[in-house]
């Protein structure tokens, strides 16, 4: 009896465990990690995954002016359904940080359309934070402006830390540039940025516009990075591309080519054309300010700097 008793505690005792485990990971990916038999020690593999940062915009003026209980409720809801996202395409959380959030496609379980998983759950995020905004907007309520970047690139990933205390996470250049990039948002006023190695491994099944190309901190070579728009030819509400977004992406990368021949006044008049019907388009005011004379990144024709 006493056997019995030690092994109903020890089952108990292993259900929450994983249900625990489940509140940090997908359940998914918890069943798979079990499954793969991965070893509860420090290690690292090389892997090929996409990683996505996102974060909101003006977080710290939201935290100055929203009394605490306010900020703590709609943290939780943007938490919430941005995780939620993710792990719909099956995704990895891998932490929050403040107010952003950092996951990627690909490990523990190998994913061969990681990259194409990442733009929907990407998508997802945003599409159903324009929803909790519409609702918060009625209510009187700040709304939470998300912004996503999106790179995939061979990593290092597995358990890092100490001895006593790790976390199962990626670590890497490729990395890096996906934090980069999300902050690379802000000065295009785009919501979901992907690098060269996205598009590359989506570029049939998406609808994206190219941005320009950009040097990140810590790397020499220049890439062309892009504007996450939707999903070509889905029905599905939170992926189809909007009309209005169909014929911007299709502006755009007519400026786009005029911008990446040298043709600089034949790109700003693309993107005054982009401007005249989409008056309030982030990219092409920020392209045209390049492409007028006297702008100090019109000099190269091509390169900037991300954040």
């Amino acid at each position: 009896m006493r056997e019995i008793a030690q092994l109903q505690s020890a089952t108990s005792l292993l259900r929450n465990s994983l249900q625990s485990f489940c509140s940090f990971a997908p359940v998914d990916v918890v069943r798979g990690l079990i499954k793969s038999g991965i070893p509860l020690a420090l290690g690292v593999e090389r892997r090929s995954l996409t990683i996505l940062f996102a974060d909101l915009e003006n977080f710290s003026t939201h935290a100055e002016q929203l009394p605490p209980d306010t900020l703590l409720d709609q943290m939780s809801v943007y938490f919430e359904q941005v995780s939620g996202a993710i792990s719909d395409e099956q995704g990895t959380v891998d932490k929050f940080i403040g107010d952003g959030i950092m996951a990627f496609w690909g490990a523990p379980i190998a994913l061969s359309d990681h990259a194409l998983r990442a733009c929907a759950g990407a998508v997802r995020a945003a599409r159903r934070m324009e929803r909790i905004n519409e609702a918060w907007r009625a209510e009187g309520r700040p709304t939470f402006e998300i912004r996503i970047g999106l790179n995939s690139a061979e990593v290092l990933v597995g358990n890092v830390g100490a001895t006593n205390r790790f976390s199962y996470t990626a670590i890497g250049d490729g990395v890096n540039a996906a934090a980069r990039l999300e902050g690379t948002n802000k000065a295009f006023g785009t919501r979901i940025c992907i690098s060269d190695s996205v598009f590359g491994a989506v570029a049939s099944a998406v609808v994206a516009r190219p941005l320009r190309r950009v040097r990140v901190k810590g790397r020499k070579q220049d890439f062309m990075i892009y504007e996450l728009l939707g999903f070509a030819n889905s029905r599905d509400p939170e992926l189809e591309v909007r009309r209005d977004d169909q014929v911007l992406s299709e502006m755009t990368w007519l400026a786009s080519k005029r911008f990446e021949a040298g043709d600089l006044q034949g790109a700003a008049r693309r993107y005054r054309e982009i401007l005249e019907r989409f008056p309030d388009d982030g990219v092409a005011k920020s392209m045209l300010a390049t492409c007028l004379p006297g702008a100090v990144a019109a000099e190269d024709g091509a390169t900037t700097t991300a954040p």
